[in-house]
């Protein structure tokens, strides 16, 4: 950034000032001092009038200035300026789909810049450091000790090339090397790499014995049928018989142990990816569909399969069957040899091309595939929905057009494949042709001494089976493309950054305690909208906390931050004193029982659901937890009682009934924290009744953070926390939150008067 006078060194993760434009140096050099640093900046990419445009905000270490373009070739005007002493203020209006900077004064306060959602993670770093310089002012600080951390953000773009990536934080598919991808691949045969060498060698008696039959034939038509000698005709013949009865016979062998090699490494990826999948961050699943993984689990897994057991070893057998005939058409006769080259460089050539548009047409189609696992995913467990709506129609409706694209991108391979595949037999009869035109013709004008016929005889023979790996490149390259892509994907998989579940040196609280604090603490699930926006609260061990407020308002977002399904954008969360990020994560959350406001149970039955938080739990600890959470009775008069087959997802048990087993398996954790979304949402008056008399009993001399709409359930709480657009607007008891006569008043009165109504 040369002309300006000196930039302060930015964090990791933070705008690069010092990477701006050219043009926008050159404005900076004609309106900085000549001892004056910039600290910070923000793109602006909407203007005043709602277009798009261009301006750049930028703070520095006496002002904050914003300069646009002011019509004119490589020139720009400030159109704002402000001292840092006059700012007292800085948030992000929220607009749809765009937000605003404004700058706040002891008089007044100014939009001064028009930004769309990409450029929000920066603009609220911009707001944080101004905040920051606010609140240091007097301490004595330089704007260098108090610039904050860098909001934390997903990557949207590649750090190598550039390209926007399809999800944030995934792997950028232009910039993984396709050679390392297979080497990668071909790692997980090396634990059993004896198996693999003794069918590639296997591989190589079938080619040796698959070559014999050419040269027996010469010898027959040489020694045999011209000389006239039969002394050798039944060794000749024999030796034919027995190169192929013990080439099928290899073969067998050989197809067995490679179909066993393939199917095991299809064991061992299956398995690493169900592990990675069970370590991916909670965010991975809100961006990717249920199907678009499976797809990747089975499909992408099958291609692997066929390649690690066919087509490596076809393309190491191909190359060297190509070397040895090649060494034996020379010996035969070298210049018909030179013949026999003359199809080959137009058949690579076709094979390059055609691997290159195939393999970028494959990634298409795998999309479409993905895209039909991913409604087949959605409608199926949905079908009441779709039912219920009579919307059967428009779901095959849709399912129809994903299959007409499929079919459309399917049909484009096969354009391909259609005249590909057509041309290599071209190219290799026309040698073949060639060779008989030419060495017959050597052969009558020679007398049958140079070449002999026996030697043309056994030189298209072998020129057959030159041909034949050559044409097999073409379809080798058509698997491996297919492989590839398939690796590709499952690759992108496996590099997904993974929950750090079992980091090394995390802290370890046993027994937890329960002290929760959260700082300052901001996230959003998206940018231009926080979820939580600057929450702090301290919550000691053993307190009732309610969570209230409108739908919205951040308080399943907050109870989930606890249990740390999500890391915080800004601020920091404290569990004893610890950042909840330096603790180890797997004995963190051994020591929480969450019980989630859409109970989910798994195809089983009713004792494995419950004890599913705790495998080892005794037959007594289990009937006590469903006795606490009231479903011991229940469960008792269902067919096989704890021992009855609920279906998946737990669809032959009520609602109300669901959530009781979830509740008890929360009861059979044990838990320091307990975490309460709506557990008594789904049951009815008499039955929430005796759940809260269970509850009351469980959360004593434990930390529980409890969600209900019905806020007469939350009463008992030690404290009650509202939640109001993503902000902590009140706190306290229900008596001081009712004499307040602010927000949960409201809410209070409002529900006594519906209730009223629903009496009436």
């Amino acid at each position: 950034m040369s002309g300006v006078a000196q930039v302060i060194p930015p964090p990791a993760g933070s705008a690069q000032v010092e990477a701006l434009p050219d043009d926008v140096v050159e404005w900076l050099r004609g309106v900085l001092h000549p001892d004056e640093r910039v600290a910070a900046c923000l793109f602006a990419d909407i203007t005043s009038d709602g277009s798009f445009g261009e301006s750049w905000v930028f703070l520095t270490d006496r002002r904050l200035i914003v300069m646009s373009p002011n019509g004119r070739q490589g020139e720009a005007a400030i159109t704002f300026d402000l001292p840092l002493e006059a700012i007292t203020g800085a948030e992000i209006r929220e607009y749809v789909g765009s937000s605003g900077l404004v700058i706040s004064t002891e008089e007044k306060g100014y939009e001064v810049a028009h930004f769309s959602l990409g450029s929000h993670y920066e603009a609220a770093d911009l707001c944080n450091f101004l905040r920051a310089i606010v609140e240091g002012r007097g301490s004595g600080k330089s704007i260098e000790e108090l610039r904050p951390a860098a909001t934390r953000r997903p990557e949207h773009r590649c750090p190598k090339c550039g390209r926007a990536l399809r999800r944030g934080g995934e792997v950028c598919l232009f910039c993984i090397d396709r050679r390392q991808v297979l080497s990668r691949l071909l790692r997980h045969v090396m634990p059993y790499k004896w198996l693999a060498l003794l069918g590639l060698s296997l591989t190589f008696v079938i080619t040796g014995l698959g070559l014999t039959p050419p040269y027996l034939t010469k010898t027959l038509i040489d020694k045999v049928i011209t000389p006239a000698n039969l002394s050798l005709f039944p060794v000749i013949v024999l030796a034919l018989v027995g190169s192929h009865v013990g080439s099928a016979a290899v073969s067998m062998f050989r197809m067995y142990l490679m179909q066993w090699l393939g199917n095991r490494v299809l064991l061992d990826l299956r398995v690493e990816l169900y592990d990675h999948l069970q370590m991916l961050r909670l965010s991975y699943y809100n961006r990717n569909q249920t199907g678009q993984i499976m797809a990747r689990v089975t499909g992408d897994l099958n291609r692997l399969q066929q390649f690690i057991t066919e087509g490596f070893q076809e393309i190491l057998v191909n190359i060297v069957t190509m070397i040895l005939i090649a060494v034996i058409l020379l010996l035969l006769d070298w210049r018909l040899f030179l013949l026999a080259l003359a199809p080959t460089p137009l058949i690579f050539l076709a094979t390059y091309l055609f691997g290159k548009y195939i393999h970028a047409l494959y990634h298409r189609i795998w999309r479409r595939w993905a895209g039909l696992s991913a409604i087949l995913a959605d409608t199926i467990p949905g079908i009441r929905v779709v039912k219920s709506f009579a919307q059967e129609r428009r779901e095959s409706d849709r399912f129809g057009v994903y299959s007409t694209e499929l079919m459309r991108q399917e049909m484009m391979a096969v354009k391909l494949q259609s005249g590909f595949f057509p041309f290599l037999r071209i190219m290799t009869a026309l040698g073949s042709i060639l060779i008989l035109t030419v060495g017959g013709y050597m052969v009558v004008k020679s007398g049958g001494k140079d070449p002999t016929l026996g030697t043309l005889v056994a030189f298209t023979g072998y020129l057959m089976q030159f041909y034949t790996p050559v044409q097999q490149f073409g379809r080798i390259n058509h698997t491996l493309q297919r492989c590839v892509t398939s690796a590709e994907r499952v690759f992108e998989f496996l590099d997904t950054d993974p929950e750090p579940v079992g980091t090394r040196g995390g802290v370890v609280l046993d027994p937890l305690k329960g002290r929760v604090e959260f700082n300052n603490v901001r996230f959003s699930y998206e940018p231009g909208k926080y979820a939580l926006d600057g929450v702090s609260f301290c919550v000691e061990p053993g307190e009732m906390i309610g969570l209230v407020g409108p739908s919205g308002a951040g308080k399943s977002t907050t109870v989930h931050m606890i249990a740390r399904f999500y890391d915080v954008d800004e601020g920091s969360i404290l569990i004893d004193g610890i950042d909840i990020e330096d603790l180890d994560l797997t004995a963190f959350r051994q020591q929480i029982g969450v019980v989630l406001q859409d109970p989910y149970l798994f195809h089983g039955t009713v004792w494995s659901n419950i004890a599913y938080s705790r495998p080892d739990a005794t037959a007594d600890e289990i009937i006590e937890a469903a006795k606490a959470a009231n479903s011991h009775d229940f469960i008792m008069r269902l067919p096989d009682g704890y021992d009855t087959i609920i279906g998946e997802r737990g669809q032959t048990l009520s609602g109300g009934e669901r959530q009781r087993i979830s509740i008890a398996r929360a009861i059979l954790r044990d838990p320091c924290i307990l975490i309460l979304d709506e557990a008594t949402a789904s049951v009815d008056t008499e039955t929430e009744a005796l759940i809260q008399a269970a509850l009351e009993r469980l959360v004593q001399n434990r930390t529980t953070f409890a969600i209900a709409h019905r806020l007469s359930t939350l009463r008992k709480a030690t404290r009650l926390f509202v939640l109001e657009r993503g902000k902590l607007v009140e706190s306290g008891t229900h008596a001081e939150l009712i004499e307040s006569g602010g927000l949960y008043s409201r809410l209070c009165k409002l529900q006594s008067e519906l209730s009223q109504m629903k009496a009436w």
